[in-house]
């Protein structure tokens, strides 16, 4: 279950990944960014995903995808 204090807003979740609103919103479009819920229209981040999601994307060479 996710409690609240887990919930992060956009502009939350973008601060801690130090990105823009804009970008998370592009991603979630696009449908390859971070995990993301959508609560009463409302977008929320599940911190512990998030974190999650940042080590998934670690790349040892800037060749291949």
């Amino acid at each position: 279950s996710l409690a609240a204090s887990d919930s992060l807003t956009p502009k939350q979740a973008a601060r801690l990944l130090n990105l823009s609103v804009s970008w998370l919103a592009k991603r979630r479009l696009a449908g390859d960014g971070p995990p993301y819920s959508k609560l009463g229209g409302a977008v929320r981040y599940d911190e512990v995903k998030l974190r999650k999601w940042v080590t998934s994307q670690l790349r040892t060479s800037t060749s291949g995808p």
